[in-house]
This record gives C-alpha cells, sequence and structure tokens, in this order.
C-alpha cells in the first residue's frame, strides 16, 4: 500500500502515487551517471536478493495492460443489442410461411445458445471489475480515477525499467573494476619510477661526496706540508673518508705485475771549478 502513516492523529502522511514508480529514473544522483532506480536495484541486490526476480511472479502483467475496459463494455454492449434485435426478429417468424422455411427453428436454437454465452462473458466482465477496483484499492489508488490499463501499464513500465537498471548497474561494476585496476597499475608505475629516481638521486650524492673527500684530504696534504714531502708521499698511503687506503695516483704508478717502482736517482752534473 502507499499510505504511510495513514492513522497519525495530528495530520495524515500519505505516500506516493503508484504512477511516481515510473519516474524513479528522473531523480539522478549528484554524479548524474546514476538514479533513483539504480540505487533500488542494488538495494534490493545486496540486501533482499530474494525479491529480485520478483517480476517472475507477474507474467500475466503484458497481456493485462492490453486489456481495455472501455472496448470491452463496447464490445459486450454491441451484443446484447445485436441479441435484442435477433429476439424481435423472431417475433415474426414464430408462423413459418413454409414448411421448407427453417429460419425460426434455427435462429431460435442460435439465440438460446448465444444468450447463455453472453450472460457468462457478462459475469466474467463483472468479477474481473470487482477484481481490478479491489487490487487498485489495495495499491492506494481510487479505482474512479485509475483505471485497469493504466494500472497495469504503470506496473509493466516498472519493471521493465528495473530490469534494465540492473544490467546497467551490473555494466557499473565491471567499469568500476576496469578503472580501479588501470588506477592500481598507474600507481604502481609511478612508485616504479619515484624510485628509480631516488636510485639515481642516492648514487649521484655518493658520488658528489667521494669527490668531496679526495679535495679535503688534498687539502689537509697542503696545510700539513704533507704535500711535499715526497718520501712521506711515497712511504704513507693517503687515507680518504670512503676507507680506501691507497692512494690513487699512487695506484697509478704501480706496474701491471703489482709491484711498485724504484724511484729515479739523480743523475750528479760535473761541475767546473773556478781558478
Amino acid at each position: 500500500s502507499s499510505g504511510i502513516n495513514a492513522e497519525w492523529p495530528l495530520r495524515p502522511g500519505y505516500g506516493f502515487k503508484l504512477n511516481f514508480l515510473t519516474k524513479l529514473q528522473n531523480t539522478k544522483a549528484h554524479d548524474n551517471r546514476s538514479n533513483m532506480l539504480h540505487f533500488l536495484a542494488n538495494l534490493l541486490e545486496n540486501r533482499y536478493p530474494q525479491w529480485v526476480n520478483f517480476k517472475d511472479d507477474l507474467r500475466n502483467l503484458e497481456k493485462a495492460r492490453r486489456v481495455s475496459d472501455d472496448q470491452l463494455s463496447k464490445q459486450l454492449r454491441g451484443m446484447k443489442k445485436s441479441l435484442t434485435n435477433l429476439k424481435k426478429e423472431l417475433e415474426f417468424h414464430k408462423n413459418p410461411e413454409s414448411i421448407d422455411d427453417r429460419f425460426g427453428t434455427e435462429m431460435n436454437a442460435f439465440l438460446e445458445y448465444a444468450n447463455d454465452e453472453y450472460e457468462k462473458l457478462e459475469a466474467t466482465y463483472t468479477n474481473m471489475g470487482k477484481c481490478v477496483a479491489e487490487i487498485i484499492t489495495f495499491y492506494g489508488e481510487d479505482p474512479k480515477k485509475t483505471n485497469a490499463e493504466e494500472f497495469f501499464s504503470d506496473i509493466v513500465t516498472f519493471c521493465n525499467d528495473f530490469e534494465t537498471a540492473r544490467v546497467e548497474n551490473a555494466k557499473m561494476k565491471e567499469a568500476k573494476k576496469r578503472e580501479e585496476k588501470q588506477k592500481e597499475l598507474k600507481e604502481k608505475e609511478k612508485r616504479r619510477k619515484e624510485q628509480k629516481e631516488k636510485e639515481r638521486k642516492d648514487f649521484i650524492i655518493d658520488q658528489q661526496g667521494e669527490g668531496e673527500g679526495v679535495l679535503d684530504d688534498l687539502m689537509d696534504a697542503l696545510k700539513t706540508g704533507q704535500a711535499y714531502n715526497r718520501d712521506n708521499r711515497r712511504q704513507k698511503p693517503r687515507q680518504t673518508r670512503d676507507g680506501g687506503k691507497k692512494d690513487r695516483n699512487l695506484s697509478r704508478g704501480r706496474s701491471q705485475t703489482g709491484h711498485s717502482q724504484s724511484p729515479r736517482k739523480k743523475k750528479k752534473v760535473p761541475t767546473a771549478t773556478l781558478r
């Protein structure tokens, strides 16, 4: 029923009209990608899965909405009028003009059969009207304002829109999964590039630190005078910050066999003695 809080003493609160079900898709979400019908379909999928296939219990709705009460009533009135005219016509054939005139006999039998069928149809139509009025009233509508064709059409439209929303929800979920996967791959690639850039910067900093250590050792040697002491430079390897014990310049002077070269002896230049 669409009645909500109808027994509230202060002011009766009523729910929505049944035809509002056909307008749920007009209520859009903030992203304009989904609507109220998508929300309702998701709600039933997640919380009330036993009600998702409610359309299966309404298989005859499509046929019911094609039935026009006005057309049925018009056809029944036409049948009754035809039977009445036939009955009047048979009044003139009570006494046949000849033995071969069997019109009255045959048509009287048909009229009796037709009257029985008409009464059955009329009873079925009356019973249908009562049932439709009851179900329309059950859903909070006024049978005098809502006919059967409108009532069933609204329900069929809602059922079809609901199934469409379910299909669209499934597509949106798949699209969201693909977007999340692509986002995850992009984040992974971004982290990889950041790590590679960090390693590159760390390598540059290490190289700069090593160069600064060599320069500091050279400045210390100049200050202490060791840079001018050739014997000390040959005997004592230069200490570096990175823990190296041998001077690179000394290692260059080594032979390929690994032995250090002996220092060259200065040749004595004879000097002339002045007399």
